[in-house]
């Protein structure tokens, strides 16, 4: 067997599989704490600066409740996007490695063997099965890649994560412009009025966001044959 060829079938993976780690963040690396994270922390504050220990029923208990909702759904949303960004880079770049090892794994095989290379029925089928099952592999990775919508739920949450962040800034200039007495046409009357507000912005927000999903699920089921058929070079029946 040819030596270079087989440092070449081995180092090719070991380099890819290296590459696939680092872009997915596998070799951690410290970082400074994010403009976001510090906003995120200031909408704790100011939110709760105001309010004291609260009981059931007393004012201000709903304001509370709703906090710990929008902060338990914003730790869900940056979690999703992070889980569906990784997914969707962890299989496309499956895919694109499947792709480029096969010339490799081509020249593995066939390295020492060359009645393989004589013109031959069998010795064709081998080489188109060689190189086709690979092909037919990635192919399948990267529908289940589109079947799971990994690319769209990961644009759907960041999309989510950043109105919410937006809002959270929103509602800390408000709070800060009026916590100094910065008066303008559309500063608050209290804290409670503009906690209201931002309570009914997020809700009104939510509600146009389960409409699109409800309305975006409403697509036809996919033809598997005419998959197979495009895989092949045919043509949409």
């Amino acid at each position: 067997m040819n030596i270079k060829i087989l440092a070449m079938n081995i180092l090719v993976p070991i380099l890819a599989i290296i590459a696939i780690a680092a872009i997915l963040g596998r070799f951690k690396v410290k970082e400074k704490e994010s403009i976001k994270g510090e906003l995120y922390q200031r909408f704790i504050s100011d939110w709760n600066e105001s309010e004291k220990e609260i009981k059931p029923g007393e004012e201000g208990f709903f304001f509370q409740r709703f906090l710990k909702f929008f902060t338990q759904t914003y730790e869900y949303e940056k979690y999703k996007e992070y889980s569906s960004k990784s997914k969707y880079n962890f299989l496309k770049l499956l895919v694109l490695f499947i792709i480029l090892c096969i010339p490799f794994l081509a020249l593995f095989m066939v390295s020492g063997k060359e009645e393989i290379l004589n013109e031959n029925e069998w010795n064709n089928i081998y080489l188109y099965t060689l190189i086709l099952i690979p092909l037919i592999f990635a192919y399948l990775v990267n529908k289940y890649i589109r079947i799971n919508q990994y690319h769209q739920t990961w644009h759907r949450h960041m999309q989510n994560r950043h109105q919410m962040e937006w809002r959270m800034m929103l509602f800390v200039k408000d709070y800060e412009m009026f916590k100094d007495g910065v008066k303008t046409e559309e500063s608050p009357a209290t804290v409670e009025s503009l906690k209201a507000a931002f309570v009914n912005d997020v809700c009104d927000y939510w509600k146009v966001v389960t409409t699109e999903i409800a309305n975006s699920n409403e697509s036809k089921e996919e033809n598997i044959f005419e998959d197979i058929s495009k895989l092949f070079g045919g043509s949409k029946g």
